[in-house]
């Protein structure tokens, strides 16, 4: 029924999360596909396409090794949803809008958020639950990669973009924003729980890489599960900007966030409460990469 595809650097864990598949997802038949990606010099987009071709079942499932299921029978529950008519990728975390802005699938903190899923190891652990419309299943354009289930059919139609994409980065939002414009409804699940030892990389590779996804969809951005106002769109996007600025600036990447940019951002919306919050965050995160030069 399901063919589990990882893209491994670390055998151990992805032996860990195979025991831990084989003893959560029920009474359903699995293979896991572990493709030992040591040095060989492939992106996970080409990994996972790879990988998917040789798969023995329809059902696939695309997850890193570090991830863990929480839950007890998991398998038909996901099954059935993938079975729907027009089900397009299952994940745990994702966004009803994805901004023309350079963000990842997390456009802006306060709006279309949807999650279901552990964070961290250990006493670090927060579980993430954003479900207003308590939906077993909340509709989304845009997923994380910590864990995608597709069909196989869905899949050969999509694909991951293994020609622009190379590395690390993005293979997530293109191939479920892929899905969106195909006319498939992407969901995040409630139903189930994981969790998800690590968190996302951002780096100048990670920045350039969505660029480069975003100018590929940049006629079809910015995409929304339900059409907001006129007015909510210009808010959302003025806060994606803000978000996709932020971002960058958290990460130390000033070279791509100068103070010009900032100001220029600032005199666009002048009398807008995120300009002030996002010059108050420029301090911050300038100040904080001095004092690091500093300690060196």
């Amino acid at each position: 029924m399901f063919s589990i595809i990882v893209c491994s650097i670390r055998p151990n864990e992805a032996e860990a999360l195979r025991q831990n598949i084989a003893a959560t997802i029920g009474d359903v038949p699995f293979e896991m596909i572990a493709y030992d990606n040591r040095g060989t010099g492939k992106g996970i987009a080409e990994v996972y396409n790879e990988c998917a071709a040789r798969a023995k079942y329809d059902l696939l499932c695309f997850a890193h090794e570090d991830i863990e299921f929480r839950s007890e029978g998991w398998g038909r529950d996901i099954a059935s949803k993938l079975e729907e008519v027009g089900t397009g990728v299952i994940g745990f975390a994702g966004s009803t809008y994805k901004s023309a802005y350079p963000t990842g699938w997390l456009c802006t903190r306060r709006w279309g958020v949807r999650m279901h899923y552990v964070q961290g190891r250990g006493e670090g652990e927060h579980l993430f639950d954003d479900n207003p419309d308590k939906s077993y299943y909340s509709e989304v354009v845009s997923l994380d990669g910590l864990c995608l289930f597709v069909h196989r059919r869905v899949w050969e139609e999509v694909r991951f973009d293994d020609e622009l994409l190379r590395g690390f980065h993005c293979y997530d939002v293109d191939f479920t924003i892929a899905t969106t414009i195909a006319g498939y409804r992407n969901y995040v699940c409630h139903t189930q729980l994981v969790k998800h030892r690590s968190s996302g990389a951002y780096s100048y590779d990670w920045y350039h890489t969505n660029l480069a996804m975003h100018e590929k969809w940049s006629d079809f951005l910015p995409l929304y599960v339900a059409m907001p106002s006129v007015r909510e769109c210009e808010d959302l996007e003025r806060r994606a900007e803000a978000e996709a600025l932020r971002k960058v600036m958290q990460h130390g990447m000033f070279e791509v966030c100068s103070w010009g940019d900032i100001v220029d951002y600032i005199a666009r919306y002048p009398l807008k409460f995120v300009s002030y919050k996002l010059f108050a965050q420029t301090i911050k995160y300038r100040l904080r990469a001095l004092l690091k030069g500093v300690k060196r």
